[in-house]
């Protein structure tokens, strides 16, 4: 639970102003025992007698408290990335049960809120248990609504719906998500060219650049998931599913997309092969395999969120605008697990198991990501 440190405030406080226990109790009307009981940790003020304290020294009740109810951008990544590590190297419900009394903690804090979720989201699968997983899931969905209800933010409350929709997604209530993310289908309205625009007219020709770049950079990432999901719809369709995997790869190609941390990239590989092994066709499934290992195998650890040659001014906007920053949503430990095990277990792959290029695939997926092989 969390300890009050008014105590520390109030000797820190009455000796800045250079003042006796006397004269501070002469102020308040109470006796110099009590500041020393207060001092001391003996006993609290009134909390009549809390806005008369911190009026006093010229600091907030939350100050006097020694609580901040909100954390710093830096301190939400730093807590994010720690708490992360731990869910990869630490009892699993003892991370849990942490990452609830910082919730407890900064309930009013917003932004740590919306790290929270993102946070309970990315691990709820690691755990076996399924009771644990839907408290988990059922949890990001209450913390949400409180964003999309208290926050003054517009960005913050479509975050929240954001990850609502995703953990009721987790949940199986489809039509839940379907109601919550029913206003996506609107007409381009062109406002962000009209940003741009709005730049330029004030001369701002660098900031014109990297909002462009910016949008740039979002819609071509949100552009190669949809094809990853267009691609999964068409399996059975063998030209159309060709056609569609193909605009993934010149996508992939054309913006320098194998050197970003997005699941898009890795994933429309791995939809490939499954839906090439759906039409018996398994050595294109394994040139998919193959471009899935090469790319994975390339990425740079400690991951992070981060642009490339060519989007050359996403790195600080990552930095300033995404709740945990540059930070890898998932602990390194964790996320090269996932990258083994999407080739080892999946069992849409096991047709492949005895097939001497898929043994060597993994085999340098393992030794690329430094996990020993048997």
């Amino acid at each position: 639970m969390y300890k009050l440190n008014i105590s520390k405030c109030i000797v820190q406080k009455r000796r800045e102003k250079g003042i006796t226990q006397e004269k501070l109790a002469e102020y308040l009307g109470v006796t110099k025992a009590s500041v020393s009981k207060w001092e001391s940790g003996q006993s609290y003020p009134d909390i009549l007698m809390l806005p008369e304290l911190a009026t006093y020294f010229n600091i907030s009740v939350d100050e006097l408290l020694g609580y901040s109810p909100q954390l710093t951008s830096e301190d939400i990544k730093k807590l994010y990335s720690q708490l992360s590590h731990d869910f990869a190297v630490k009892p699993f419900e003892e991370v849990r049960e942490q990452c609830e009394q910082i919730i407890k903690k900064y309930y009013s804090c917003f932004p740590l809120l919306l790290a929270m979720i993102q946070l309970l989201l990315n691990h709820a699968a690691l755990t076996p248990e399924a009771e644990t997983k839907k408290a988990m899931l059922l949890q990001s969905i209450a913390l949400s609504q409180r964003v999309k209800e208290e926050s003054d933010s517009i960005r913050e409350a479509k975050s929240a719906n954001s990850m609502e929709a995703m953990a009721q997604m987790a949940l199986g209530n489809i039509p839940e998500v379907i109601r919550l993310l029913d206003d996506q289908l609107i007409p381009y309205s062109g406002d962000d060219v009209m940003l741009i625009m709005a730049h330029q007219m004030l001369g701002e020709n660098e900031e014109a650049y990297k909002v462009n770049q910016v949008m740039l950079f979002q819609n071509v990432i949100g552009t190669l998931t949809l094809l990853t999901n267009y691609l999964s719809l068409h399996m059975t369709e063998p030209e159309r599913f060709e056609q569609i995997y193909n605009q993934g790869k010149q996508l992939i190609e054309a913006f320098q997309m194998q050197d970003i941390l997005t699941n898009a990239v890795y994933g429309i590989h791995i939809t490939a092969a499954q839906g090439y092994l759906l039409q018996q066709q398994p050595e294109k499934a394994l040139q998919a395999l193959e471009e899935y290992v090469n790319i994975v195998s390339k990425l740079t650890y400690p991951l992070k969120l981060k642009g490339n040659q060519y989007f050359d001014q996403v790195d600080q906007w990552l930095e300033e605008n995404v709740t945990i920053g540059s930070n890898a949503p998932i602990d390194d430990m964790t996320v090269k697990s996932n990258f083994i095990m999407t080739l080892e277990l999946n069992p849409a792959f096991a047709p492949l198991h005895e097939e001497e290029k898929f043994k060597q695939l993994l085999k340098k997926l393992k030794n690329k990501l430094g996990v020993k092989t048997a």
